[in-house]
Order: C-alpha cells, then structure tokens, then sequence
C-alpha cells in the first residue's frame, strides 16, 4: 500500500481497522453496506477540505459534493482511494502474531488496547535475514 493509502486506512475507527485485519471479508462488507463518511482526523486532509466516503468499490479522500456516491475509483477529486480487494490483501498479508493481536484487542474493553494494536499493525514488519554460510 502506498503512504497516502495507509493514511486513509488511518482515517477508520480503530475497531474497523481491528476488524479488517482479523476477519476481511466480513468487515469489509460490512463497512461498504453501512456507507459512511466523515470529516478526516488528518489535519492536512482536513484543512484541504477534503471528506472520507466509503463507496461501493471501497474508501476514498475525497472533495466535497458528490453526495449521491456517483464518482469513480479514477475521479480527479479523489486524493486517495483504497479498493475492498486492496484492503483484503493488507489484512492478509499481515503476519499471523499481528492478525492474533487484532483479533484479542478488538475484543478488549480498553481504548488503550485498541490504539495499540492499531500501532503494532502499521508499523513495519521487518523481514527476518536468514544467514549464509559456504559450507
């Protein structure tokens, strides 16, 4: 996933992201049916005027206006769109241990478990380098 896409994976409720990355399949469907949108927490999105809204084929940055949900994955308004199909294949990608840590801090009662399960998800997972040895 690009930076800019990230930033809107960001954007979700943390129990969304928890969500995606334990069950993608559910919540993904589930996200798209309920065809949110909201104002960004991203400072820099928020002064641009930009708007988070979820469309049939996934979630975008975009321009005010287009309230019947009518733009396309390519519209020049969007800043940054992520696809359903993208979003699965994070959730997947994501190794086992951090898809466990998801799935025990969505069920937590605690914010705080939640903001950081979310933290442990994005940041970078560092291959492990397998020794050479010539004989």
């Amino acid at each position: 996933m690009t930076p800019d896409q990230l930033r809107l994976l960001a954007e979700l409720h943390d129990r969304q992201i928890l969500g995606l990355a334990d069950e993608p399949g559910y919540w993904s469907a589930q996200i798209r049916d309920t065809q949110g949108g909201g104002s960004p927490k991203d400072e820099q999105w928020r002064a641009a005027g930009l708007w988070r809204k979820t469309y049939r084929w996934g979630i975008a940055m975009t321009a005010a206006g287009d309230y019947m949900s009518e733009r396309g994955i390519r519209a020049p308004e969007h800043v940054a769109t992520i696809t359903w199909q993208q979003l699965r294949d994070w959730a997947t990608s994501l190794p086992e241990d951090r898809r466990a840590i998801a799935r025990r801090a969505r069920m937590s009662i605690h914010a705080a478990d939640e903001a950081a399960a979310v933290a442990c998800l994005f940041t970078p997972v560092v291959a492990k380098v397998e020794e050479m040895t010539l004989w």
